[in-house]
């Protein structure tokens, strides 16, 4: 993906309710294709699908996160900056140290201190997760006669939602300026419908409280050597391999628009937010073409409708100037 040349953006949502989808990028950028979809579904392969495959998809998304904050990259976690942490805060060292590797969160300003060679304060480091999970007890539904079962089984799923009511969360993308416009008025589609699973009981319910601003103090590193990944993502053949990182399994569906019967993804292998590549990238990762992550039955029952559909993968890198196996300067 060398050579694609994307300014850098954010926008502001606002949670009207909890989610049971995590906001992760993949997530987010099918809803957008969704939402495209919706306005003209004749585009949808030659505007998105097509280049996607071909490795320069018109836009790129992160995961959403609590404003104010940004993922921890797994760089934190590397022996140097531990013994560094270790021997600062030697009166409570095991406390920090335990810290440093546990926590999942910076502040934006601890984050730009990491991307610029330094080493974040104690105070940039998260003391608890800005967003809240917990349990919520469903009667399951039956495939077959989409009521509840004869058994009246219980079920518990995951819900999530930030711990202060009034707070944001932020997602960063990168796009054109010729894409820009339509890509706002997808956010727009998108927020009239909800996000993730269960929208039609209330869940996902969000506001957009701003249009794509452009966001370029994460691009401003003088003389980077590394990338910072702010996306759940799959990399491809051509990415770096040398770095620190992260790996999930996740276990996708299919929207229910196709009207088929078998909806699950095969498991896929992502990378969690805040891996770090030694090598200067803005966009890595790549788009899954369909018969990679579908059942070959559905695979042939999608492309009998001339249907083509992928799994977006990619992920939004901010550059960083970090020395990768080298100790990082002091504050």
């Amino acid at each position: 993906m060398t050579g694609i040349t994307m300014d850098l953006f954010r926008i502001k949502l606002r949670p009207g309710s909890p989610w049971r989808t995590p906001w992760q990028a993949d997530t987010i950028f099918g809803l957008l294709c969704w939402a495209r979809a919706r306005q003209s579904a004749a585009q949808v392969d030659a505007e998105i699908i097509e280049p996607s495959l071909a490795g320069k998809p018109p836009f790129v998304v992160s995961d959403a996160f609590p404003a104010g904050w940004m993922p921890a990259p797994v760089i934190l976690r590397d022996p140097l900056r531990i013994e560094h942490y270790r021997r600062r805060y030697t009166p409570q060292r095991s406390a920090v140290v335990k810290r440093v590797r546990k926590t999942r969160w910076l502040t934006d300003s601890g984050f730009i201190a990491l991307q610029n060679d330094a080493f974040p304060p104690m105070d940039d480091f998260a003391s608890h997760d800005p967003i809240r999970s917990f349990g919520e007890i469903n009667n399951q539904i039956g495939r077959d006669s989409n009521t509840t079962s004869s058994g009246g089984q219980l079920f518990v799923s995951d819900s999530w939602t930030l711990r202060d009511a009034a707070e944001e969360l932020t997602v960063y993308v990168r796009t054109t300026d010729g894409y820009r416009e339509q890509l706002t008025l997808l956010f727009k589609e998108m927020s009239l419908r909800g996000f993730g699973a269960d929208v039609s009981v209330g869940k996902g319910e969000f506001d957009l409280l701003s249009g794509l601003e452009p966001w370029p103090v994460l691009d401003a590193v003088d003389q980077p050597d590394a990338s910072i990944v702010l996306s759940t993502f799959q990399p491809a053949s051509t990415d770096p391999i040398q770095g620190y990182w992260e790996s999930i399994i996740k276990h996708g569906k299919l929207g229910p628009d196709f009207g088929l019967d078998n909806v699950f993804k095969r498991p896929m292998v992502l990378l969690r937010p805040g891996a770090v590549f030694t090598s200067v990238r803005r966009i890595l990762g790549r788009a899954i073409p369909m018969a990679e992550y579908l059942a070959p039955d559905v695979v042939q029952n999608l492309g009998s409708q001339q249907i083509r559909v992928i799994h977006p993968a990619f992920g939004l890198a901010v550059p960083a100037k970090i020395a990768l196996g080298a100790s990082p300067a002091s504050p």
